[in-house]
């Protein structure tokens, strides 16, 4: 099971709730009373309906998902322990999560603790930067990290490719 999966199913029954309360709610501004749109809401035609609509929402990617979990979940004056955020995410979306959590931070009060091996994460995230892997423990840059560096390296090796 992945981190990925458990997102997936939380993010599966919520939207259930939400447009369950959304189609019924629907029904009753078009004229339906209470108690038709509670008999409505148990009818086979309402669960083909919801399912229906559900199968067209199920499209999105991981790395989608994830991140329309951030944009909703993500809420000021809290205090977030993120454990790589960024798997499954896109290079472009990593940043876009760093740059939410900047704004959450910054301008709403949020704190965030956040592990990632990421170089887009960190070198995008206004932090503190506590290097796990240095003896005794310390601040570092995001581009003296071990892991930063080898993709520097990486990059640098084929260098050429993208010229």
């Amino acid at each position: 099971m992945k981190s990925e999966d458990i997102l997936y199913e939380i993010k599966k029954i919520q939207q259930t709730a939400v447009l369950r309360e959304g189609i019924l709610y629907e029904q009753i501004s078009k004229g339906m009373s209470k108690d038709q749109a509670a008999e409505y809401g148990n009818s086979y035609a309402f669960k083909k309906k919801l399912e229906n609509i559900q199968f067209s929402q199920e499209k999105y990617s991981n790395g989608e998902t994830s991140m329309q979990f951030f944009e909703e979940y993500l809420l000021p004056g809290q205090l977030y322990l993120l454990d790589e955020p960024e798997t499954s995410l896109s290079p472009a979306n990593q940043i876009r999560l760093a740059e939410q959590i900047n704004e959450l931070a910054r301008f709403f009060d949020s704190q965030f603790i956040i592990a990632t091996h990421s170089p887009f994460v960190l070198g995008t995230l206004n932090a503190r930067i506590y290097n796990l892997d240095a003896k005794p423990l310390k601040t570092a840059e995001w581009f003296e990290l071990d892991n930063v560096q080898f993709y520097s390296q990486f990059f640098h090796k084929h260098k050429r490719l993208f010229e």
